[in-house]
């Protein structure tokens, strides 16, 4: 761990809010797998990849992050809604090697980029997030739709966590988003009734 920088304070403490985390995970999402997709690389974040099994209540399989939270991202002062401290997540049908990339580039971005990001925010991926080759190339990030209120309450360091949840999209969805706003883009989601778990042969829905 000392490979990664972090916040100034005792290693013992990110110790801390890896335990927290993975305790507040465990309660919403069931049993973890013992498949924890660690990073090897030095980066300003240390992110690792949760990742928890189909159960009879959530049939698909939940990824999240884990350590970009251990960081304040760079807010700005009139953004005081968003939380500095951010972890992003997806469902999907089976785990695959791309989907654990574009999280962990996801995770490690705000820091690299000196930036934030956050709910409604689009990002292009430039290429696709999917398994196969597709049009989903962007990830739009939304609030947790589908888990329960009450997930959205943990704490690190003292400041709440938001969850962001990861949805695959084309780029003319993207541009849909940069002109109309994200609030926009959910909405058409939401009327077509896309579920958690994407569907990477879906078309553009504008």
């Amino acid at each position: 761990m000392g490979l990664f920088k972090r916040e100034n304070g005792p290693e013992d403490k990110y110790d801390e809010w890896m335990a927290k985390r993975e305790k507040h995970y465990k309660k919403f999402f069931g049993t973890m797998s013992d498949n924890v997709m660690h990073s090897i690389n030095t980066h300003e974040v240390h992110v690792d990849i949760y990742q928890f099994e189909p159960s009879r209540k959530r049939p698909f399989w939940t990824l999240i992050t884990g350590g970009m939270s251990d960081k304040r991202q760079n807010v700005p002062d009139d953004v005081d809604w968003a939380s500095g401290r951010t972890e992003v997540l997806t469902y999907v049908k089976e785990p695959y090697e791309r989907i654990f990339a574009v999280l962990k580039l996801l995770a490690e971005m705000p820091f690299e980029e000196n930036s934030y990001m956050h709910w409604f925010h689009t990002i292009s991926v430039g290429e696709p997030v999917t398994v196969r080759q597709t049009e989903l190339t962007c990830a739009f990030l939304v609030p947790p739709l589908f888990e329960k209120p009450k997930f959205d309450t943990l704490e690190i360091g003292r400041d709440k966590v938001d969850f962001l949840m990861m949805v695959p999209i084309t780029i003319q969805e993207r541009y849909y988003a940069k002109q109309n706003g994200g609030p926009a883009l959910l909405e058409v989601f939401e009327e077509a009734n896309l579920g958690p778990v994407f569907d990477e042969n879906r078309a553009s829905l504008v």
